[in-house]
């Protein structure tokens, strides 16, 4: 009899530890919150990602109410590596369509070959407070010496625009990472002052992800500001700007061109670019919408990068390549765009004002009542950046460009222990 009680003991004992095991991961970590929601991710394939998850709002409202509150809070509960505790982890919201409201929030996740984790993200509805996570990417809208010129940059590396709707290339120096965009541009391209440097001549061509209309046979391309050191005014008709998130792990900025008029159509640009911690690649989503367009008249429309002096053409499916020398003192770079091949044409030359170009065109076409939509990446690279094959890491980028977590399963909780909502933690 005593050793059955004792059989009953242990087992009770070993169904305690077990249950505690099996539910410590649901232990409400912060009490001020009223509202949780957890949210699985996943890394389905077979190499590590270490990549922003990207949750949609309206996907996460329909699990959890009024998600993500005044304030919201991420913690790293199942990493997938045992023993590892739970950790808050820096998130961030942003607001894409300019409603006052978030449409994304992003959080970092370093994930082993088919393998998950789960982020707790806890939220308040009426607490209200902002957190001070370090800042590793930037944007800014600016008009300094170029009117209006809007920046975006990671560590890695720096862009920027002033109209056109393509990528200038800002290099940063071996060992010199930061963010180094809005010094730069104060500095001639002659001097080093630990900066980096603009190491990419655009002119009047493409430069790096340029997009472009072709109609029957001619090449239309938007606009481009002047600068005021040019002493000339400035075109009536010129992109505009405006940053969506200055970070600190996303960057996002959108370039507009309300009324393109060319050969008596009108049309609208609206473009998307954006720059994750930790990264290189700049992910471009760009619209073109038909304001008066002719019934008989239909556009291609390319995006590409120009031409470099004594340079060599890479295209293997999904990217283009360029690399070469514009100046000894540079030394080479390497542009790069990345694209779905079964959206898009082969490589063709493209001829513009101060050069040539390598670009690929659509499939489909912008015309009377049907617009155009692109949807790519775009990255450079500088030698003096350490990088000792270019054309290599541009297509080692690439693979990273079709990597991304995935958004698993959601599940919504409310705080089991009320009476400690919007009190001092316990």
């Amino acid at each position: 009899m005593k050793k059955r009680i004792l059989a009953l003991v242990y087992a009770a004992i070993a169904s305690a530890v077990s249950l505690s095991a099996a539910t410590s991961d649901d232990e409400w970590q912060l009490p001020n919150f009223a509202s949780r929601l957890s949210v699985e991710v996943r890394n389905d394939g077979n190499s590590q990602l270490q990549a922003l998850a990207t949750l949609p709002i309206a996907k996460a409202q329909a699990a959890a109410p009024d998600f993500p509150g005044r304030v919201a809070l991420a913690v790293l509960v199942g990493s997938g590596n045992p023993g590892q505790p739970a950790a808050i982890i820096a998130s961030q919201s942003d607001d894409l369509d300019g409603d006052g409201s978030p449409d994304e929030l992003e959080f970092p996740v370093n994930l082993a070959p088919q393998s998950r984790c789960r982020v707790d993200i806890y939220y308040s509805t009426t607490l209200e407070d902002s957190f001070p996570w370090p800042k590793r990417v930037s944007a800014k809208h600016s008009y300094g010496y170029n009117r209006e010129v809007v920046a975006l940059e990671s560590e890695l590396v720096g862009y920027r625009m002033y109209g056109g709707f393509f990528l200038d290339l800002h290099g940063r120096k071996a060992g010199a990472t930061g963010l180094w965009n809005d010094a730069a541009a104060y500095v001639p391209i002659r001097r080093d002052l630990g900066t980096g440097r603009d190491v990419l001549h655009i002119g009047n061509t493409l430069g790096l992800g340029g997009i472009f209309l072709r109609r029957d046979g001619k090449v239309y391309q938007p606009p481009a500001n002047v600068p005021t050191y040019a002493h000339k005014p400035s075109p009536e008709m010129v992109p505009h700007y405006r940053v969506l998130a200055e970070g600190p792990l996303r960057a996002i900025v959108e370039a507009t061109l309300e009324n393109w008029a060319l050969d008596g159509d009108v049309i609208r640009l609206r473009a998307r670019y954006s720059i994750d911690e930790g990264e290189s690649i700049v992910r471009c989503h760009v619209e073109a919408t038909p304001v008066k367009v002719a019934k008989d008249h239909e556009y291609e429309m390319g995006i590409g990068v120009r031409d470099l002096a004594a340079g060599s053409i890479s295209s293997r499916s999904g990217e283009l390549i360029v690399t070469g020398q514009q100046n000894a003192r540079d030394g080479e770079i390497g542009i790069a765009i990345y694209f779905d091949p079964s959206q898009y044409s082969s490589v063709w030359a493209v001829p513009t004002a101060d050069g040539l170009n390598q670009a690929v065109t659509s499939n489909g076409r912008l015309g009377a009542g049907h617009m155009s939509e692109q949807i790519y990446a775009a990255a450079g690279a500088w030698s003096g950046s350490g990088i000792e094959n270019l054309a290599e890491s541009l297509t080692r980028l690439h693979l990273h460009v079709n990597e991304s977590p995935k958004i698993g399963s959601l599940t919504f909780a409310r705080t089991p222990h009320p009476e400690k909502v919007d009190a001092e933690a316990q």
